[in-house]
């Protein structure tokens, strides 16, 4: 049995989706952020920077994983589902992951910053940040195009990984998804998965 410690945010989305992929026993916990539980000690054993999502697997002796990236990898080898095992096809999923995790997802969490949480909106920050956003979700719907996925032929943590930055984070872009049609495609395909749906509605 796996404990999840989660939020509706694409970071968790990423989590919660795998787990109804792999079909692996988990139960669900919302953190209140709100509460700052996400900074007490509790929390911290598991992710000593407080992010969330994070994970317990207590079948493998209370084993604690954080960070995002960490927790796919871990859960897709556990499954033994979603990461090709071939050098070449494992190495394309992995860039992705990174490109995601340090390109892609910070730049939502700068708009997020600057439009939500830092006093008074700095328009020239917030303009920035969507601008970076525009030009990184430019290149991943280029890297979409004649691709039914991000790497090969296989569906694999890369996509479950991008596709809550895209549907979820991209909706704080003024247009959304309509300049990117192959991003647009490509979502609405994995959209249409059972276990997607499920891991999307949670908490929800």
């Amino acid at each position: 049995m796996i404990d999840l410690y989660t939020v509706p945010t694409a970071n968790g989305q990423k989590v919660q989706i795998l787990l109804e992929e792999t079909g692996l026993d988990y139960t669900p916990h919302l953190v209140d952020l709100t509460a700052g539980v996400h900074r007490q000690a509790p929390f911290l054993k598991m992710n000593p920077f407080g992010r969330v999502p994070a994970i317990v697997d207590r079948g493998a002796g209370d084993l604690a994983v954080g960070e995002t990236l960490a927790i796919l990898m871990y859960l897709a080898e556990k499954g033994e589902r979603f990461l090709p095992k071939d050098t070449r096809g494992r190495s394309e999923v992995l860039q992705w992951l990174s490109a995601i995790s340090a390109n892609i997802g910070p730049l939502f969490r700068g708009i997020f910053m600057f439009t939500s949480v830092v006093p008074g909106k700095i328009e020239p920050a917030i303009g920035y940040f969507r601008g970076e956003a525009e030009k990184a979700f430019v290149m991943l719907d280029r890297a979409l195009t004649d691709r039914t996925w991000l790497v090969g032929d296989e569906y694999t943590i890369a996509d479950i990984s991008a596709y809550p930055v895209a549907v979820t984070s991209g909706k704080n872009l003024p247009q959304g998804l309509t300049p990117y049609p192959n991003i647009a495609r490509w979502a609405e395909r994995i959209g249409a998965r059972p276990a997607v749906q499920r891991g999307m509605k949670l908490f929800t």
